[in-house]
């Protein structure tokens, strides 16, 4: 598989887009996904009405994860992190041009936290935001030895046309390519980290799994063993992944039934020093570098690749 590691170009200088801020997360039993996220993988629960609970960690954000009780569950929108109202403006307008269906345009955010931002739809219907000015929380930084997350590392999602996602992504917002496994995984970033989303080939549309940065290696193997003394066994992990040299350990949550990782140590891109995307294979060595984390198999797979997100194309709900 031949690669060019400027297959897409990103805008001049620093790239608009800096971060995954939050996922907005339809769930069929709230009282349950909140009990998870709050009491087992250790989020604060800072705001909750009317069928929504906002949740946030270890980082300035005012959320990172917000709930809403619904019928069927699904991701009703992922919010990027903007540097300023010009890079919401000048991505927006690379959105309008490329014919994309347009939720809101630039303006203000009717989101928990307000801010300016703008919402779309990619080329297979998931929401997405570019919010900046969003108001900040007081927080209780991550102490040393505290399994509790920081922020949200990364983002997968399942896509039927790997390569037309990829390109979308990379034409219209800019991302570049990191890596490849073989040619049905594409890890994609905007800035020094080896990835903030990533797309797998599959024959539904939907996500792969959310992922949460732990404060480092002691603080992740302290989070897995305390989700594990909880009766809760990882789906996969733990262990150290080939692609982004990052740890993972897996689990699934059970009112979604969708998958959510605690990662730490995914490695930093020097673009001054240039940097080649690999092809990465399968072999155990490539997906767990320690050796340590059962095998990915049939059941791991069926897992994080869900029937298609029935939300799809669905404006979110404020």
């Amino acid at each position: 598989m031949s690669i060019s590691p400027s297959a897409h170009a990103s805008p001049s200088g620093p790239h608009p887009i800096t971060s995954v801020r939050s996922v907005a997360i339809a769930v069929a039993d709230l009282p349950v996904a909140r009990g998870f996220y709050r009491d087992l993988w250790q989020l604060d629960l800072v705001e909750e009405e009317r069928g929504r609970s906002w949740f946030g960690s270890g980082c300035p954000s005012n959320y990172i994860v917000k709930l809403r009780q619904n019928d069927v569950a699904g991701i009703e929108l992922t919010t990027f992190d903007v540097r300023d109202r010009a890079g919401v403006d000048a991505l927006f307008e690379r959105v309008a041009r490329s014919g994309a269906q347009i939720i809101r345009e630039p303006g203000d955010r009717p989101e928990l936290g307000g801010g300016y931002s703008c919402a779309f739809f990619d080329c297979d219907g998931r929401a997405l935001e570019l919010a900046t000015e969003v108001e900040q929380r007081a927080h209780r930084p991550v102490e040393r030895g505290e399994s509790r997350p920081k922020f949200i590392s990364h983002v997968v999602f399942n896509t039927t046309d790997v390569n037309r996602t990829v390109a979308w992504y990379g034409e219209v917002l800019g991302f570049k390519i990191s890596d490849w496994l073989q040619d049905f995984f594409c890890f994609m970033r905007t800035g020094s980290w080896h990835h903030i989303i990533a797309f797998a080939k599959s024959k539904h549309t939907s996500l792969n799994h959310v992922s949460f940065e732990l404060n480092g290696i002691d603080e992740f193997m302290r989070g897995t063993g305390r989700i594990m003394r909880a009766g809760v066994q990882p789906l996969w992990g733990p262990g150290r992944h080939g692609a982004g040299d990052n740890t993972y350990s897996y689990f699934q949550e059970p009112s979604s039934g969708f998958v959510m990782e605690y990662t730490t140590e995914l490695i930093q891109i020097d673009e001054e020093h240039g940097w080649t995307p690999k092809v990465w294979g399968t072999m155990p060595e490539e997906q767990d570098q320690w050796g340590t984390a059962n095998a990915f198999d049939e059941l791991i797979l069926a897992k994080m690749t869900p029937a298609s997100d029935p939300v799809l194309w669905t404006p979110p709900r404020a």
